[in-house]
């Protein structure tokens, strides 16, 4: 083999190894926006605090709150049902949807009270189509005067609607029964937002 031949046959290893590492740097950037573009289906909304919504893959496309909204202390807002209509709630057909599509399954989380006491907190897990998830903790409380009742129940108040005998979603964790009910619009219940995109 003479010095031609040798200089083509390193150029054609250099090409290689080049168009390899164009076609590695070009595979991680299309895999990386990709990541992005599904990562932003997170929206951001500023109302109490930031809001974080998912996108379940619903057909109908609404988002849902990842968490309850809170007040200014990080404690989740109670409201009567008069003043949750200042907010975007579920409607009964959203929660509807949201039952119906998803997968849901029971789980708990570990709450440390003390040095040496800790109790487990029960949580509704919310699966969406799309492989998101949303979680349910257990809010059990509605105020009365100025008290808080358990019930070990997850409530939220729902948007009413006509000819709808239900006003609120209620999640009980014996068989992870989920429902909608209506209670009485004097209580205060916990809120959840939804919006679509």
């Amino acid at each position: 083999m003479n010095n031609v031949d040798k200089a083509k046959e390193y150029a054609e290893g250099k090409i290689n190894d080049a168009l390899n590492k164009v076609i590695v740097e070009a595979y991680m950037a299309g895999y990386n926006s990709g990541y992005k573009d599904g990562y932003d289906k997170v929206v951001k909304e500023t109302s109490f605090g930031d809001i974080e919504y998912v996108d379940l893959g619903l057909p109908s496309g609404t988002l849902w709150s990842s968490n309850y909204v809170e007040d200014e202390n990080n404690e989740i807002l109670y409201v009567t049902q008069e003043n949750s209509k200042a907010f975007n709630i579920p409607t009964v057909a959203q929660w509807q949807e949201l039952v119906r599509v998803c997968r849901w399954e029971q789980g708990s989380k570990r709450i440390d009270t003390s040095i040496s006491s800790c109790h487990f907190q029960n949580l509704a897990i919310c699966l969406g189509p799309n492989g998101n998830r949303i979680i349910f903790e257990v809010t059990g409380l509605y105020e009365i005067k100025s008290t808080l009742e358990r019930t070990g129940e997850v409530l939220f108040w729902l948007k009413e609607e006509k000819n709808s005998q239900c006003n609120n979603a209620n999640i009980t964790f014996c068989t992870l029964k989920i429902n909608s009910k209506n209670e009485f619009p004097g209580y205060k219940l916990p809120i959840r937002l939804v919006k679509k995109v």
